[in-house]
């Protein structure tokens, strides 16, 4: 009998097959696989397709390729660490700036009675520029010398005033119920426009 037979791995049931070149195109046609059992003619016991002398070659070349590592893949853990520390850094620097704001311009007293902290302007009216923000109902109107300014146009206005008078310190005069954003708006642009001084003249 020149019949082989072939087999499924681990499996009793076995499959007639007439000759070896019929064993190596199932293998190739994919079949059977390299680690399923083969039995020839004159074998004695089954053996694995890959390790039958007769197949091993063409086992090895029907062998699945091995799974290469995706290198285009990007592992996102570390780019979501870094974003979290520059989100942790960017918080902690505005919270430093908004505290930095707050110190410059001196704290009222609630305990004092009556203005405190109040300059005469003037008796240094050559040296200074006088911005006033008061609320008028619900609206913050802001003034740069006696030009009224929306907030967002502070900035520019005060740095006509400093480049047609020369003047580099402002007095600030800000009533109590105006809210803190204002202020910080206008130390923020008398920041930018190079004021070297700022007279804070709060009023309760």
């Amino acid at each position: 009998m020149s019949a082989w037979l072939v087999r499924q791995e681990g499996s009793p049931e076995a499959v007639v097959v007439p000759s070896a070149d019929a064993v190596l195109d199932g293998l190739r046609d994919g079949n059977w696989g390299p680690t399923d059992e083969v039995k020839g003619p004159g074998d004695g016991r089954w053996v694995a397709i890959e390790e039958h002398p007769a197949f091993a070659a063409a086992a090895e070349e029907a062998e699945p390729p091995k799974a290469v590592a995706d290198e285009t893949h990007l592992d996102m853990n570390p780019l979501i660490d870094v974003c979290l520390v520059l989100l942790i850094f960017f918080i902690l620097t505005i919270t430093y700036a908004s505290l930095e704001r707050a110190i410059t311009v001196p704290p009222v007293d609630p305990q004092e009675k009556g203005p405190s902290n109040q300059v005469n302007i003037k008796d240094i009216r050559d040296k200074v520029f006088v911005v006033r923000a008061k609320m008028d109902g619900e609206k913050a109107v802001v003034r740069v010398e006696k030009t009224e300014v929306a907030l967002a146009e502070v900035f520019g206005e005060m740095k006509r005033v400093i480049g047609e008078t020369g003047r580099k310190e402002m007095v600030l005069d800000v009533d109590k119920d105006v809210p803190w954003g204002v202020v910080t708006t206008i130390l923020d642009a008398a920041k930018g426009n190079g004021v070297t001084e700022v007279i804070s003249n709060r009023r309760r």
